[in-house]
């Protein structure tokens, strides 16, 4: 984390190339420009260091009147866009600053830490050689007994700049963590193994001896040489060597891609040049950052999910609203073909009236004009008001069951 005022950061943009500025703030060049253009600052253009490295003349643009306010650039700040990370970092920042000179921020106490460090004292070592704790009430440690006063003194540091904050450590199911901004972030304090050359043992010598020397029996019973076999010896090892380290959990920014986003860095380490005692701050602001990122990630996941859910419902009210006008569109045309029938048998009727004149009608017509008179009726009686009622009523059409 760093502060600076607008001249500072501009005099370092035209000191610099952006590519080297940008690592020594831990950004991409992009997120150094998109800062730099936030706050209205000139950058060199294109070329201007490879002419300037020749001789040739350049340019400098001056400095446009600006805020004189301080400008906070956040390691990986390029991660994030969000106000609401920037205001969090911001109250971080000032708290930091507020009580670095503090002794109780060195010296915390805390139940879930005194605890810890309690079981780190007194637990032995494991096969790989490193004292491991965890569990509700513990930090998540994992160290060799060499590292155990050093990882103590750390983790005291974090607790005191993480508490001064405004964090606190809570029990969790599997290991303690930290609790900010109304969300909670994971973490452990380990010992990292680094990679080292591998010096062949006496024991991976003398196994390389015995199968050269079976090999050269071999061939002179056979003939042949064989590489089958040969003991493997491995050029590179992982060896414990004190080298300290936070762990945060992998916290990803899906507030704008649900399946995309950057990995926050979760990941504070003991360097060649630099000890991680150093990093303290930058590690209370990414529990912060994550702790926020973590928040928004799931008012994003709230908003998408009520947007999909928004989206199935229409589409099933779609689906409805269109088989429910099938069904009508059914319902009507039935209708229509009784309505039809209808005027077909009143029709037919009144060619048979017609065609007799009034006389008496032999007596396979004269049933054959029942008939359809009583099916004429029927219909008339189905294509009536309280008939279409009726029949609506048993379609479950144009009523409060459609709904």
């Amino acid at each position: 984390m760093a502060t600076l005022t607008r001249r500072e950061l501009y005099d370092r943009v035209w000191t610099n190339p952006m590519t080297k500025l940008a690592k020594q703030f831990g950004l991409s060049d992009v997120a150094l420009h998109k800062i730099c253009r936030k706050h209205d600052i000139p950058t060199p253009p294109q070329g201007y260091w490879a002419k300037k490295e020749f001789g040739k003349s350049v340019t400098v643009t001056p400095l446009p009147h600006g805020g004189s306010g301080s400008i906070i650039i956040h390691e990986r700040a390029g991660a994030q866009d969000h106000p609401a990370v920037t205001e969090v970092l911001g109250r971080v920042h000032d708290a930091l600053q507020q009580h670095s000179g503090h002794d109780d921020v060195r010296k915390p106490r805390d139940a879930i830490l005194e605890a810890s460090l309690t079981r780190l004292s007194k637990d032995k070592q494991g096969k790989d050689g490193l004292v491991r704790i965890d569990g509700e009430g513990l930090v998540s440690i994992a160290v060799r007994p060499e590292s155990a006063e050093r990882a103590a003194m750390l983790l005291s540091a974090l607790v005191g700049a993480a508490t001064g904050a405004g964090m606190h450590l809570e029990r969790g199911a599997n290991a303690a963590r930290w609790a900010a901004e109304g969300e909670h972030v994971d973490f452990s304090l380990q010992e990292l193994a680094d990679r080292v050359e591998h010096t062949p043992t006496a024991q991976e010598l003398r196994a390389v001896d015995k199968w050269e020397a079976d090999r050269q029996a071999s061939f002179k019973r056979t003939g042949y040489l064989s590489e089958w076999g040969r003991p493997y010896i491995p050029k590179w090892e992982e060896r414990y060597q004190g080298r300290l380290g936070f762990i945060l959990e992998e916290v990803r920014d899906r507030t704008q891609h649900e399946y995309g986003g950057l990995t926050l860095r979760g990941k504070f380490a003991d360097t060649k040049v630099r000890d991680v005692a150093k990093a303290i701050p930058q590690v209370v602001a990414a529990l912060a950052t994550m702790a926020v990122i973590k928040r928004e990630n799931a008012a994003a996941d709230a908003a998408r999910k009520a947007a999909r859910e928004e989206i199935e419902r229409r589409r099933r009210e779609a689906e409805r609203l269109a088989a429910l006008e099938k069904k009508r569109e059914e319902g009507l045309t039935a209708l229509l073909d009784v309505q039809a029938r209808r005027a077909e048998l009143t029709g037919l009727l009144a060619d048979l009236d017609r065609w007799t004149g009034g006389a008496v009608l032999p007596p396979r017509l004269g049933r054959l004009r029942q008939w359809l008179e009583a099916r004429r009726e029927r219909l008339v009686a189905a294509t009536s008001s309280d008939g279409i009622e009726a029949w609506l009523a048993q379609c479950h059409l144009f009523g409060d069951e459609e709904d």
